[in-house]
């Protein structure tokens, strides 16, 4: 009996190796396309993927089909976070204090006056939303007229924007230690602390906040009730995650041009693989992973 059983055992044990080595091995790297100095955010939208350069002061369109840059749109130096949505995509310029609105097929540009240093941006609610770094300020803006609606005092040095649980969430740099929930209607915030300091940046694509913080810290923050599950630390400087096609978080580290894979069951990462030269921003789209890197000029394409 124990002989006839011991074939499914192996068979097990193997199985689980096989997974445990498929999810500690590098992805395959499918491309790496030049877009421009200092490839800051990352979006996908319109049939494209879209990238800013901070130092190049462009919005480069990539073809997903070709690999191939289609266009560069001019934006001005110090562009960098990106969204698509409401028609348009949204490129932030920290140098000019404006959301810059790029019409995706005329590619006409508009500029938007939101306050000192808009750090991110985001496209939830019928609306468009941006921090104010400099202002300690969340900006609400008219994405068809492309004017601003309100001004909201959210705390000093806020950074990164999500959208969970039909709430606006912001980060903050510095020394916070909260970040901050948002009403999109009533403009109400509460303040939700999460026990780390510099809690400025959410992953894309996952159910509960996943929030880097403090450099190599990595929050695990319930967002209906605002309990933080857990904080792991790895790597040395974290950038801007998101889930990748595995089901687990990718997160990008610019200090050791690296990228870790999470675990989002425990919160773990299952190990890290290289990701360019100062590996930022991580994007899930077009079935493959994009990261840019902004200590060079290019975006690496994972399959």
């Amino acid at each position: 009996m124990s002989f006839r059983h011991e074939p499914t055992i192996l068979t097990q044990v193997l199985r689980a190796l096989l997974l445990l080595l498929a999810a500690l091995s590098s992805p395959p790297v499918t491309a790496r396309i030049a877009t421009g100095e200092h490839p800051c955010g990352i979006a996908a939208g319109f049939g494209a993927v879209w990238v800013a350069n901070d130092g190049g002061g462009t919005l480069a369109r990539v073809d997903p089909k070709t690999n191939r840059v289609t266009r560069r749109i001019r934006v001005g130096r110090g562009a960098c976070s990106v969204a698509a949505g409401l028609g348009f995509v949204w490129v932030t310029n920290y140098r000019t204090g404006s959301i810059v609105r790029v019409e995706p097929r005329t590619f006409r540009v508009r500029s938007v006056k939101v306050g000192a240093e808009p750090f991110d941006v985001l496209v939830a609610a019928g609306r468009v939303w941006a921090t104010a770094w400099g202002d300690g300020r969340l900006v609400e803006l008219d994405p068809e007229g492309g004017h601003v609606l309100r001004r909201l005092d959210v705390g000093h040095y806020p950074a990164g924007l999500a959208v969970r649980a039909g709430s606006i969430w912001v980060g903050f740099g510095r020394s916070a230690t909260s970040v901050a929930r948002i009403d999109p209607r009533s403009g109400r915030i509460m303040q939700v602390p999460v026990g780390v300091k510099t809690p400025a940046w959410f992953s894309a694509g996952t159910r509960d906040l996943w929030i880097t913080a403090d450099d190599n810290a990595l929050v695990h923050l319930e967002p209906q009730t605002g309990h933080v599950v857990g904080t792991a630390r790895f790597g040395r400087t974290l950038g801007h995650p998101t889930t990748g096609g595995d089901g687990t978080i990718w997160v990008p580290d610019k200090e050791i041009d690296r990228v870790f894979r999470v675990d989002p069951a425990t919160g773990r990462a299952k190990g890290s693989f290289e990701g360019g030269d100062g590996a930022f921003d991580a994007l899930h789209a077009f079935g493959s992973m994009w990261v840019t890197s902004y200590a060079g000029s290019d975006v690496w394409r994972f399959r």
